[in-house]
């Protein structure tokens, strides 16, 4: 009996790390509303999430766009209580600031090499991006057309570099003359594997415990360095 349930977790262990979450992305823009559909398909097309946003809405009495924004409210201190706010750095302080920008960097690209061994992994199935652009000015739709047109070569340069797409990418820039025209079609289907998920996850908590490690060593010698001043 106990070899029938060891064989059947390692089942599962295997549906698991080679099953995969499937994700679809549709987003539109027309003139003046932006729409945001987002599909996800996993545990073998059993579990499916549909999700669809409207990003802003328009309001053309006034010709406003209504958005959700978060402010924090912020202090003002008056200019004799910021005089009092200043510091003077010394070489202790100097050498302790550039430890943590070093500690920082080094930290960057540690999970930069990380997150880029996964995004390796996640496959582009299908990638379509259309753009229509135009103004009643002609000399400024070209203009603005080729611009659009760098932008988008820019960043499928990036992403080829840094996924791996199944096909070919499909991306177009539609320049409309003499009409004053903003259009976006943008859809993209993906899909990556837990496994290659839970990978990524198991080093950045590797990564993660070192850098705690490091930095408790460094505050007890910093500590430590002080008390023997």
């Amino acid at each position: 009996m106990l070899y029938v349930w060891i064989s059947a977790i390692c089942l599962l262990v295997i549906l698991l790390i080679f099953m995969k979450v499937t994700i679809s992305l549709e987003y539109s823009h027309a003139n003046d509303n932006d729409h945001l559909a987002l599909k996800v398909i996993t545990l073998y097309g059993i579990v499916r999430l549909n999700k669809e946003i409207p990003m802003v809405r328009v309001n053309t009495e006034d010709q406003t766009i209504d958005i959700r924004e978060k402010k924090m409210a912020g202090s003002k201190t008056p200019s004799h209580e910021k005089e009092s706010l200043h510091k003077k750095v010394d070489k202790r302080d100097m050498k302790q600031i550039l430890h943590q920008m070093e500690r920082i960097a080094k930290e960057v690209v540690d999970l930069n090499r990380i997150m880029r061994q996964f995004f390796i992994h996640i496959k582009i199935v299908s990638f379509h991006w259309s753009t229509w652009i135009g103004f009643h000015d002609a000399a400024l739709t070209g203009v603005a057309a080729g611009g659009v047109w760098s932008v988008k070569g820019a960043l499928l340069a990036f992403m080829q570099e840094h996924l791996t797409f199944k096909h070919k990418p499909v991306y177009e820039v539609i320049p409309a003359f003499q009409h004053n025209v903003s259009q976006i079609h943008f859809t993209c289907i993906a899909y990556f594997r837990i496994g290659h998920a839970m990978l990524a996850a198991i080093r950045l908590l590797v990564h993660w415990l070192k850098g705690r490690k490091a930095r408790k060593n460094a505050s007890l010698q910093a500590t430590k360095n002080e008390s023997s001043v």
